[in-house]
């Protein structure tokens, strides 16, 4: 196994770098993404992309909840656009984001 991956403390802070890319994420290691993949499924039971999308997913419920809206979720968090976050975040939780939201009256 890489020490060098066993040694990283914050694997949100380096996803966040990232930009949530898997691919982006070895680069940075500097390792191969196959070592990535490899190294995620040893220690963590997921691959790295799963793994980022639920990470992104978290992120994100905290920030609607928080009265972020849909569209700044999205760029905070690299999604490619709205759709593709409600996508993910339904798949994960069984709602929508915007179930989520803080009502304002």
């Amino acid at each position: 196994m890489n020490s060098r991956l066993l040694r990283i403390q914050d694997w949100e802070r380096l996803a966040r770098e990232a930009k949530f890319r898997p691919a982006l994420m070895a680069d940075l290691c500097p390792i191969s993404l196959r070592q990535l993949e490899r190294f995620f499924v040893e220690q963590f039971h997921e691959t790295p992309r799963r793994w980022t999308r639920a990470l992104r997913c978290r992120l994100a419920r905290q920030l609607i909840s928080d009265g972020w809206s849909i569209d700044a979720v999205v760029a905070e968090l690299h999604f490619g656009n709205a759709s593709q976050l409600c996508h993910d975040f339904k798949k994960l939780y069984g709602i929508t984001p915007l179930s989520l939201a803080p009502l304002y009256g």
